[in-house]
């Protein structure tokens, strides 16, 4: 008997993924200098899309749900870096 999260799997539902771990914790750091509570910055479903998309560019990060323009424009390149990290 599988758990719905088993089921679906560590793609689509990452937690424990590295990645996905780290790209919470750039987002927890970015919004404690904003003085902003997280989710001001990016959701989790976005930074999911994120974990498994890997987007290259910020054209590419533009085409996530959650990733607005001027979101992209404040946040875009540090989530980036941190993608082509891993």
């Amino acid at each position: 008997h599988k758990t719905r999260r088993g089921e679906r799997g560590g793609a689509v539902n990452p937690v424990g993924d590295p990645l996905f771990e780290a790209l919470r914790a750039l987002r927890r750091d970015r919004a404690a200098g904003l003085g902003v509570p997280p989710y001001v910055v990016f959701h989790d479903s976005t930074l999911r899309e994120m974990a498994e998309r890997r987007p290259a560019t910020l054209a590419e990060m533009g085409e996530i749900g959650g990733v607005g323009a001027r979101k992209l424009e404040a946040h875009g390149e540090a989530f980036l870096e941190l993608i082509q990290a891993y």
